[in-house]
C-alpha cells in the first residue's frame, strides 16, 4: 500500500475537452482511472472502442493506449487519477470499464479531491487516501465481476470484439452489413444494435472511421497519390473520398497533407 502514490489528478471541462481532445496515448508506470463526470462519449483502451458515460471508470493501466475517439464532439468531463506503483488486473477479453451509475458519491468527491491536491497545502496524504479507496474499491468490483460473470453479455462482447477484429483486418475491402452478418452467422439488426450498444457506433460507421484513419496516416507518412490512397482503401471513386473525409476530418484530403507538409518545412 505504501508504494502506490498519487501524483496527479487533472480535470477538463467541456470547453477544454472540444478544444483539446485527449488523442490516444499511453503512459509508462502509472495507471490512470479515468471518470466520465458528465455526457457520453466513445473511449479506445487498447485495441478496442467502447461507449462510456456519466459515471463510469475507464481503466488505463500502464503501456495501455487509450484516448478519446477522435472524430466524434469532444464534450466529455471527466476527472483523471494518476497512480504510480498500481496496476488494475484486466482479464484478456475484460471490459476496462466499471459503470457506477449517474447517481453515485464520486460525482461529489472527485471535484473536492481536485481542489484539496492542487489548491490546499497539506493535503496530499489526505487526497492519496482517497485515491487508494477508490482504486481498492476499484479493485474489489473488478474482482467480484470476474468472479460472478454475466453470461449473456460475456458473450456479446466477446462477440462485438470479433467482429471489431474482422473490421479491422478487412476495413479496406468492400464491406457491407450484409457480408459482416453472414461471417457471424447474425441477423443486420441483431448485429447493428449489439455493436452500437458496445461501441457507441455502427459497423459501418467503425469502417469508415478506420479508412479514415488510415488515410491520414497514408497523406502525413507517404508520398503516394491522392486517388491512389482512395483506391487502396476501397472507395469506390475520388469524389467519395473526398466526401468522406472532409466530413469526418473538416478539411479534403488535399488540403490535410498539405498542413502536415507545411508544419514539417516550418521546423
Amino acid at each position: 500500500m505504501e508504494k502506490i502514490q498519487l501524483t496527479d489528478i487533472f480535470f477538463v471541462d467541456k470547453e477544454y475537452s472540444f478544444k483539446h481532445p485527449h488523442m490516444i496515448h499511453r503512459h509508462e508506470g502509472v495507471l490512470e482511472l479515468l471518470y466520465i463526470a458528465s455526457e457520453n462519449g466513445r473511449y479506445l483502451v487498447g485495441n478496442y472502442e467502447y461507449a462510456v458515460t456519466a459515471g463510469d471508470f475507464i481503466i488505463c493501466n500502464a503501456n495501455v493506449p487509450h484516448g478519446e475517439d477522435p472524430f466524434q464532439e469532444h464534450h466529455i468531463q471527466t476527472y483523471c487519477l494518476v497512480l504510480s506503483g498500481a496496476k488494475l488486473d484486466l482479464e484478456e477479453d475484460e471490459r476496462p470499464i466499471i459503470s457506477l451509475g449517474k447517481e453515485n458519491p464520486f460525482g461529489e468527491l472527485l471535484p473536492t479531491i481536485y481542489q484539496m491536491f492542487h489548491k490546499k497545502s497539506g493535503y496530499s496524504e489526505v487526497c492519496r487516501h482517497f485515491a487508494l479507496g477508490i482504486y481498492f474499491l476499484l479493485q474489489r468490483m473488478l474482482i467480484e465481476r470476474i468472479a460472478n460473470p454475466n453470461p449473456a453479455r460475456k458473450k456479446r462482447e466477446r462477440l462485438v470484439y470479433k467482429i471489431l477484429d474482422f473490421i479491422n483486418e478487412h476495413f479496406s475491402e468492400p464491406l457491407t452489413l450484409d457480408l459482416i452478418s453472414a461471417e457471424f452467422f447474425i441477423s443486420k439488426s441483431n448485429l447493428s444494435h449489439m455493436f452500437k450498444k458496445e461501441t457507441g457506433l455502427s459497423p459501418m460507421q467503425y469502417m469508415m472511421q478506420r479508412r479514415i484513419g488510415q488515410a491520414q496516416s497514408l497523406l502525413v507518412e507517404t508520398s503516394s497519390a491522392i486517388q491512389d490512397i482512395g483506391d487502396d482503401l476501397g472507395f469506390n471513386d475520388n469524389a467519395h473520398f473526398f466526401k468522406m473525409f472532409k466530413k469526418y476530418v473538416g478539411v479534403t484530403p488535399k488540403e490535410y497533407r498539405k498542413h502536415f507538409s507545411d508544419r514539417r518545412r516550418r521546423k
